[in-house]
């Protein structure tokens, strides 16, 4: 009966469209240009993993935001490679072999991204056996996912998001996960996936919190810094080349003020030359020693508080000197703001400079050169800086 069903299915892939040999690697995602998706889906077959890709700062889906573990097809059904398209969806689709998949995305066909298949249309009948095979072939032909992460690609991804099927030797830039319950013992099985996120799933009494969420891995450890932030690639950037950790292991604060010694701690993690200044006191005294001896900070500056907010024209001064930069056009290039007479007298040039290098930008009309800079601002201006 299976043999035939994955014959049917053959037939049915083969009437929707033709899979060419295909070859690719993650790189695939970080050469393509924004298409319209805020998303870039790369399917490692061989590997079992999933690989959503998010846009950078410059429109390419280079950024690695979630890894999921999978299954796709097992021999004589195998998933067929290439690039394909989302198109439609379903919150319960029925299966060619008569089981049903929750929030199930077609990109190819019949074949589709679904969760683990279930013996009816209920939440409460999944086919455990099927659960406990997540990451290994196990599939028609489909791209099987836990719930929640099935859930996650039907409610996040649009139709016209990109899915490359590919093989290789490493799952992919975040690695693979664990499903979120490793193995469904035959004393756990309640019939539910550990992943659903439904109110009534009894896994909240077995695992507690961690009862209809997902093991799927994420390219940042911040609980406050999710895929829906204006500054997720800018902290995500910033985060990967070593320039921010985060406030706590779990927390990376991105609407709190960035103080003078962080602001100085970050200019310190641009330098080329990584040798670590000796200095004794403080945590940031390394940083002030150096920016001292650099030119970073002058006699001039304002007194040092190292625990005060920092302004955006003063972070601006001092990534200013770090470049040894100047400005094009200080005068001409600051009357575009309402608020340009606040700037200091000092830091014209460099809020200039910032400007012209697309380091720091205006919000209606105004620079807003004594306004506290948030740690995600910071973030992305770090990260502009590294383009330079």
């Amino acid at each position: 009966m299976k043999k035939t069903i994955c014959i049917l299915l053959a037939v049915l892939m083969t009437a929707f469209s033709a899979v060419p040999a295909f070859a690719a690697d993650p790189s695939t995602a970080a050469n393509t240009k924004n298409n319209g998706s805020p998303y870039f889906i790369m399917v490692n077959r061989k590997a079992n993993c999933v690989t959503v890709y998010g846009l950078d700062p410059d429109g390419y889906y280079s950024i690695p935001l979630r890894a999921m573990v999978a299954s796709t097809g097992r021999a004589g059904c195998e998933t067929p490679p290439g690039t394909f398209s989302i198109s439609n969806r379903a919150a319960w689709m029925y299966m060619a072999d008569g089981s049903y998949g929750q929030y199930a995305t077609r990109f190819n066909g019949a074949i589709l991204f679904h969760s683990v298949c279930y013996k009816r249309k209920d939440p409460s009948t999944l086919m455990t056996y099927e659960y406990n095979a997540l990451g290994g072939f196990a599939s028609l032909g489909c791209v099987r996912l836990q719930t929640a992460d099935a859930k996650w690609v039907f409610d996040n991804c649009p139709q016209g998001t990109k899915v490359i099927i590919y093989d290789g030797d490493d799952p992919g830039p975040l690695g693979k996960p664990d499903t979120l319950v490793p193995q469904i013992s035959e004393a756990q099985d309640n019939g539910w996936d550990p992943t659903d996120p439904r109110q009534e799933n009894p896994w909240k009494s077995v695992i507690g919190d961690k009862a209809g969420t997902t093991s799927a891995l994420s390219g940042l450890p911040f609980k406050d810094v999710t895929l829906r932030n204006w500054f997720f690639p800018q902290v995500l950037g910033a985060y990967r080349a070593d320039l921010m950790r985060g406030t706590a292991a779990d927390t990376f604060s991105p609407q709190t003020p960035l103080t003078y010694a962080q602001a100085l701690q970050l200019v310190y993690n641009l330098r080329t030359d990584k040798t670590p200044v000796a200095a004794e006191g403080a945590w940031y005294a390394p940083a002030l020693k150096w920016a001292g001896a650099n030119g970073v900070t002058l006699p001039e500056d304002a007194a040092f508080d190292p625990n005060a907010p920092i302004p955006r024209q003063m972070f601006a001064l001092y990534l200013f000197r770090m470049s040894g930069g100047s400005a094009q056009d200080p005068d001409g290039t600051l009357t575009a703001f309402s608020d340009a007479d606040r700037i200091l007298e000092g830091c014209r040039p460099a809020m200039a400079w910032a400007v012209e290098q697309g380091i720091m930008g205006g919000y209606k009309g105004s620079i807003m050169p004594n306004g506290a800079l948030t740690r995600a601002e910071g973030a992305t201006m770090l990260l502009q800086y590294t383009k330079l």
